[in-house]
């Protein structure tokens, strides 16, 4: 039996604009990049990640013997 878990990563970007209208792909990308950095630099991915969020069985397929 096997399980999928989701795990949410938190992440800050600086803008100049009150509700992040100038954040675009290349910022959340960069953005990312450093914290997983810093997670690897710091060992802090336990403490970030915490626990899943969510986790779901992954259904084995059957093998049709084909």
């Amino acid at each position: 039996m096997k399980y999928n878990h989701a795990f949410a990563l938190a992440f800050s970007i600086e803008s100049n604009h009150p509700e992040g209208n100038d954040i675009f792909g290349v910022h959340f990308t960069n953005a990312v990049l450093k914290r997983i950095i810093d997670l690897n630099e710091n060992a802090e991915w336990d403490e970030a990640v915490g626990a899943p969020f969510d986790t779901f069985e992954i259904e084995e397929e059957e093998d049709g013997g084909s």
